[in-house]
């Protein structure tokens, strides 16, 4: 439930124009809700929202959300892999070492609906939320465009 990985399989030509939208507005309507969630059932945490060195940020989040989607788009959607049983694997191992890589950098969200809820929760302050949206939907885009271009006959 990742937008920005949404993004890429749109850009792919694997969702449709119709769908692609709605699809984003449940992931983000469902982040915000699980945020607020969050802090209902354990309360507002006393906790500093964290302040993202911005250009080591944008630099992670680009990298691993790209990695993120080109993994999605490679194992879980090209017609090369259809029907295998690794994709899970493949797609959760990215994730772990992204968070384990740059989480300490940028929060480790890789996911623009994570970062709104992380900012809904207070965990990273307003102002942040824009190196998330830019870096996310990049990386999501260059993924699909890197996918597209070296896989022309995965239609």
């Amino acid at each position: 439930y990742n937008p920005a990985v949404t993004l890429a399989v749109w850009m792919r030509g694997r969702c449709s124009s119709a769908d692609a939208p709605f699809y984003m507005i449940a992931q983000w309507v469902a982040a915000a809700v699980a945020g607020l969630l969050a802090l209902y059932l354990k309360g507002m945490p006393e906790i500093t929202p964290m302040t993202p060195n911005v250009v080591y940020a944008l630099i992670v989040e680009f990298l691993f959300t790209f990695a993120l989607a080109y993994v999605v788009l490679n194992s879980a959607i090209s017609k090369n892999t259809a029907g295998n049983s690794f994709y899970g694997l493949a797609i959760g191992f990215t994730v772990v070492i992204a968070a384990y890589s740059a989480g300490a950098i940028s929060g480790g969200a890789f996911n623009p609906a994570i970062a709104l809820g992380i900012t809904v929760m207070g965990i990273s302050a307003v102002s942040n939320i824009w190196i998330f949206l830019v870096a996310n939907f990049l990386g999501g885009a260059v993924a699909a465009l890197v996918f597209n271009a070296l896989n022309p006959d995965d239609k």
